[in-house]
């Protein structure tokens, strides 16, 4: 523990130097900017780190011209928590030796422009939806859950090498193409992360008993390979247009179920656990068909002035879902509808409040009797679940001093409770406080977390 205080304390220490560093012109066509942060975690206690993440990120822009432009992000970063905790040393190297966690390249692409043309090649990310703390529309690129839904989605996202064209015949319409050879999934954190799944857990659990009385496991993850076999590569289309102040978005994706689904069966036969018995353990990655789009419209005239409504809508086919059948956990597939609706206003001088109304629905009740499972958890999944958000943010001293809280609330009692306060100690450093509350049942989305409630500081400088 002391170890890893002292790193931490050092690596402060050279955050505060590094902010008396002030950017410079590389030369007229080439702009350089970048973020130098450390990011620490604790139990609310106080007595357990859940990170202490240093990280150096670094934007190049190369214009060769109006028309062409050349575009690379580079991220390194380092995690102190393992040398401060032990308990999390077991997880240490699948959290790191990844192509997710250990890639230092987070973006790099060439932009090609014109008047009605856009054209941009190379590893990226696409924003198709932009709800609080929940993602509807914004399903192209995979995301990063090793800390769970806590981070950024701008840090969480994991790019992926693709083609984006965007074609504008009108003056507020554009039609957006994606065409992408390339796949990562999820990455779920492993046993023993600080925000290990509970549905990890459990499979865990079940391997090691069946090792531990004599069977044994077969484990094999199949993953689509775009590079090599073009049947696996990902197609997306979004139309998005504006008609008298109302901005709409129809949105079309033919990908993969990213967080996989995991598939079980006995050799040669169910049976108790012995030598003769093997158990295969399978992740596979289904495809999927996801039909959506999104709207916003703000108010400008009657009692409802400055009032914005937004709306995403997701329908998605063939997703895997689980189920409790005669042998234990299983899969089918299901087509699942997820929608938010969103309000937002200003109120008095310097307040904003966004209220997010959310659901989402599987097609059926059960599998052929048998009850459905949440995937996280493997706990009973009802065939709706409703959520309800609200955020709320100000500021003082000039803007320099910003306020928010962020509460998710599930009609099962399930919430997250995210206050912080930001401060800008100068121009170019900034540093946030805050705590993250987790509430609920272990088979609920936020209650598996109820015990790892975490307070946490950020101190980052940017040029």
């Amino acid at each position: 523990m002391k170890r890893g205080v002292s790193r931490f304390l050092i690596i402060g220490l050279m955050v505060l130097v590094a902010s008396s560093v002030y950017g410079i012109d590389v030369a007229e066509n080439v702009t350089i900017s970048g973020v130098i942060k450390n990011e620490t975690a604790s139990h609310l206690k106080m007595d357990e780190f859940m990170k202490i993440e240093n990280t150096i990120q670094m934007g190049v822009e190369y214009r060769a011209t109006d028309y062409l432009h050349l575009f690379g992000l580079f991220k390194f970063y380092y995690d102190g928590v393992f040398d401060a905790e032990e308990q999390y040393e077991p997880a240490r190297s699948k959290l790191y030796r990844t192509d997710v966690t250990n890639d230092w390249l987070r973006e790099l692409y060439v932009d090609f422009l014109s008047d009605r043309l856009d054209v941009r090649l190379g590893r990226q990310q696409v924003v198709w939806g932009t709800a609080d703390g929940v993602k509807i529309l914004d399903a192209v690129n995979p995301t990063d859950m090793r800390e769970f839904t806590l981070d950024d989605y701008a840090d969480s996202r994991i790019p992926l090498w693709m083609l984006k064209l965007e074609y504008a015949p009108t003056v507020n319409g554009a039609f957006q193409f994606l065409f992408i050879p390339d796949f990562q999934a999820n990455y779920i954190p492993p046993f023993g992360a600080p925000f290990t799944f509970q549905a990890t857990k459990i499979g865990q659990t079940k391997e090691d008993d069946w090792r531990n009385a004599g069977g044994n496991v077969s484990k094999e993850e199949v993953k689509p390979d775009p590079w090599s076999d073009l049947k696996d590569t990902t197609i997306g289309l979004r139309w998005l247009d504006v008609l008298g102040g109302f901005e709409y978005t129809l949105n079309f994706l033919y990908g993969f179920y990213l967080s996989g689904a995991n598939y079980s069966s006995f050799e040669p036969a169910p049976g108790p656990p012995s030598p003769a018995i093997t158990l295969n353990l399978e992740k596979r990655y289904e495809r999927i068909y996801l039909y959506g789009g999104s709207f916003t419209k703000a108010l400008t005239k009657g009692p409802l002035s400055g009032l914005t409504i937004r709306g995403e809508f997701a329908y998605i086919q063939d997703v895997p879902t689980y189920y409790d059948g005669p042998l234990g956990v299983a899969v089918t597939k299901m087509d699942n509808f997820n929608y938010v609706l969103g309000f937002d206003k200003s109120l008095v001088t310097n307040w904003f409040a966004s209220l997010q109304f959310i659901q989402f629905i599987t097609s059926k009740a059960s599998y052929q009797g048998y009850e459905l499972l949440f995937g996280p958890t493997l706990g009973p999944m009802d065939q709706v679940t409703t959520m309800l958000s609200l955020k709320v943010s100000t500021d003082f001293m000039h803007e320099r001093l910003k306020p928010e809280v962020l509460v998710i609330y599930g009609l099962d009692n399930d919430w997250k409770i995210t206050p912080k306060m930001q401060f800008e100690i100068l121009d170019s450093l900034i540093a946030v406080a805050g705590v993250h509350i987790f509430e609920g049942k272990p088979q609920n989305l936020y209650g598996q977390f109820a015990e790892k409630d975490e307070l946490f500081f950020e101190l980052r400088f940017g040029f």
